[in-house]
């Protein structure tokens, strides 16, 4: 256990550039969120997807460390649209019609590296940025989040948030009521991911 922890926190920080490959199995847990929020010119509003909902699967993640950076592969997360939930019955069918969710039943969001700042002692949170592909309705744009991560044992969680256009999905918000209630292009998409990792040794024998 110590070995994985080591590699996926610290052992890219403190050794010399690889290019080694690593494989290691990822689950993530129940208690991890993803919330969008967004507004009007009258009110707030959330949408949200909890763990439960937002992944049933095993991922399998391939980890190469390079110029002080930890690169992530197959580690995509494929979000079904229509799990989202919110406490505002409008907003929630106003965000399904315009993410197209029949056409475009899935989004999808691909952690492509980790740059995260060294620290002096083991245990404190790492503050760093990822570059992260967001897929919605096809449209592919990547992103650079500020993020923090942390560890307990082999529960890994990776806090982000990022302000961004729906109008970098060629997405238009519709306004309500004869252009009385104007719905904003910015939303700000919120995750908090726990997962547990682990060496499976059927993986990294592949």
């Amino acid at each position: 256990m110590k070995k994985i922890i080591g590699l996926l926190v610290f052992y890219f920080i403190i050794t010399p550039s690889i290019n080694a490959q690593n494989l290691f199995s990822a689950e993530l847990q129940k208690n991890s969120s993803l919330t969008i929020s967004g507004s009007t010119n009258l009110l707030s509003f959330k949408i949200y997807q909890k763990g439960e909902k937002l992944s049933r699967n095993k991922l399998t993640v391939a980890t190469t460390q390079s110029q002080n950076k930890l690169f992530l592969s197959q580690n995509q997360l494929s979000v079904v649209v229509k799990n989202f939930d919110s406490n505002n019955c409008m907003a929630l069918k106003d965000f399904l019609k315009m993410l197209k969710s029949d056409t475009y039943p899935t989004l999808q969001v691909q952690i492509n590296y980790f740059d995260l700042q060294p620290i002096s002692e083991k245990g404190q949170t790492h503050t760093g940025n990822a570059l992260v592909s967001i897929t919605i309705t096809g449209i592919t744009k990547h992103y650079t989040i500020p993020i923090s991560l942390s560890n307990n044992g082999d529960i890994f969680t990776v806090n982000g948030n990022k302000k961004l256009s729906i109008h970098d999905f060629g997405l238009t918000p519709e306004n309500k009521m004869m252009g009385l209630i104007k719905v904003s292009e910015w939303i700000n998409i919120d995750f908090n991911m726990i997962c547990k990792i682990y060496e499976d040794k059927d993986v990294a024998k592949l």
